[in-house]
């Protein structure tokens, strides 16, 4: 049995590397039941108190044939496979089409028409009777418009119309053509670049804020993976105390039916014994159960739907001396975090929409303004020389006021503005002291979780010896088997909490790169922007 326990923590001595994890032999074979009473245990070797490397993978449990699985392979194949991330990929993409929808307004637009009437009128001319007059026309018009940023609209038109009932001219049945260019200009409101430029620097703002829910999405993911990966490690080193438990209390068990059989133990001893064994089995059995459901946890995360999947050893890396500094991380938090900055997002497109309801509360007024030049002739392309070379033409200009009575839309929108921008500011205030209170937080589970590291080495170091001193005067007959078993358990209790510990640590520093957003650098993960 002793030699048993030597083997095993050397064994997670030498697990500190996931080179070694990935070749750590299987534990020794059991030596037999009948243990010498003049052995002592091999004291255990020191466990690093700032990693969870040194913890064996139990070998039933992890084909050693199988390669091992790394942090960095987790996190690459949630990144390509989790179903969050792709929904929010297509958040993103639909906001850069939101952008080509407020960019195509300033398209040019083309526009082609045609039309044909028709008209039969009777008549009586001043020497009396009844006259038949018809008139057929046939229109064909096509222009082209195109916005400018100052709010201003330009077109140029052109239209052949073939009358037949052109009585006033040296021509019936002419074809009038028309070549014209005009320009309307609001110059109050939806006047000047500021003003039409608004919805497509909203939208652009809109892509940065979408970018940084994306970045947001992949670094929760990665928490997760980080969260789930470790879960594993932890249950699958408490798996391997387990075993180690009900292995021990196994051996007492068959030590002391031999010792009953040599008349040095009672009945009694032997009953303590199997109920030892019977509650190392149900540890067991629960422990094998929150190992399969950490598998399915982070199967789930870096490959859907394939929970038969088996997962090879884990190589967990020495995350050595934890560095935590809060100015530090406060800044990086303020300078990285994506939901600080989707904010700072936020406002600057609540300030645009307060500068545009703002300028919406002065009148309409629109001046347009248009020349063209036109003549008539039998012959289509002749009209259309005619019309360049010839001196007939026309032009007008005109102004369009309009003032809506009290302008209650416009004041209530501005206020309207001006309230969601005041509630963006208070926002980013709050997300600043969530960031704030997030790191003090994160920096203080750090420090605590490292002391604790610290404090369950020491206590487990200290259970093993307490342990090899009172089996050793079990062995000499100046204990009793219950002591014995008092100490088989705080044995394992103590281990289990320093598994606790290093795990707390790991997702302590996780939390803390998290808000600092430096996952991404760590994982080498690049967004396209």
């Amino acid at each position: 049995m002793h030699h048993r326990l030597a083997t095993l923590l050397l064994a997670a001595a030498c697990a500190a590397t996931p080179h070694a994890q990935a070749q750590a032999p299987a534990p020794a074979a059991p030596p037999s039941a009948a243990v010498d009473a003049g052995k002592t245990s091999a004291p255990l070797p020191p466990q690093s108190s700032l990693s969870l490397s040194n913890i064996p993978s139990p070998a039933p449990a992890v084909d050693p044939s199988l390669p091992p699985l790394t942090l960095d392979q987790c996190v690459a194949m949630a990144l390509d496979k989790n179903f969050d991330l792709r929904i929010q990929r297509h958040t993103t993409e639909s906001s850069k089409d939101a952008l080509e929808i407020t960019k195509a307004e300033y398209d040019p637009t083309l526009r082609a028409t045609i039309g044909k009437t028709y008209a039969e009128t009777d008549y009586r001319p001043g020497t009396g009777g009844w006259n038949e007059t018809t008139g057929n026309n046939i229109e064909v018009t096509a222009a082209a418009a195109q916005k400018i940023i100052t709010g201003a609209t330009l077109q140029l038109s052109t239209g052949v119309n073939r009358n037949s009932t052109a009585r006033n001219t040296a021509y019936n049945g002419v074809y009038d053509s028309d070549l014209v260019f005009s320009v309307r200009q609001p110059v109050l409101k939806n006047f000047g670049a500021a003003v039409n430029r608004a919805a497509i620097d909203r939208a652009h703002l809109g892509i940065s804020r979408a970018n940084e829910d994306l970045r947001a999405s992949v670094l929760v993911i990665i928490r997760s993976v980080e969260s789930a990966y470790y879960n594993l490690a932890y249950y699958r080193a408490q798996l391997e105390v387990r075993r180690f438990s009900l292995d021990l209390s196994q051996r007492l068990l068959d030590e002391n039916r031999a010792r009953r059989a040599a008349g040095v133990a009672t009945d009694l001893d032997v009953l303590q014994a199997e109920v030892g064994v019977a509650n190392a089995r149900n540890d067991l059995l629960v422990a094998e159960k929150s190992l399969h459901d950490a598998e399915d946890n982070l199967l789930a995360l870096i490959n859907p739907f394939e929970f038969a999947a088996t997962i090879g050893p884990l190589a967990i890396d020495d995350i050595g001396a934890p560095d935590v500094s809060f100015d530090r991380s406060y800044k990086l938090a303020l300078d990285n975090t994506p939901e600080y900055a989707s904010a700072q997002y936020a406002i600057r497109q609540y300030e645009i929409d307060a500068r545009l309801a703002k300028r919406n509360q002065l009148p309409t007024l629109e001046i347009g303004a248009a020349l063209g030049i036109g003549a008539p002739d039998a012959d289509t392309l002749r009209a259309y020389e005619r019309a360049l070379n010839g001196h007939n033409y026309n032009w007008g200009v005109d102004a369009t006021f309009s003032l809506p009575w009290g302008r209650r839309a416009e004041k209530a929108a501005w206020r309207q503005a001006m309230n969601n921008l005041d509630r963006e500011k208070i926002r980013l205030r709050q997300v600043d002291q969530n960031i704030l209170v997030s790191v003090r937080t994160a920096v203080r589970a750090v420090q605590t979780s490292e002391e604790g590291v610290r404090i369950t080495t020491l206590a487990t170091q200290l259970s093993e010896k307490q342990y090899e001193l009172q089996k050793g005067l079990f062995d000499a007959g100046k204990s009793t088997f219950r002591l014995v078993l008092d100490f088989v358990d705080d044995l394992n209790e103590a281990r289990v909490r320093e598994l606790q510990a290093r795990l707390s640590l790991r997702n302590a520093l996780a939390d803390l790169a998290r808000l600092e957003a430096t996952s991404l650098a760590r994982y080498n993960v690049r967004l396209d922007q």
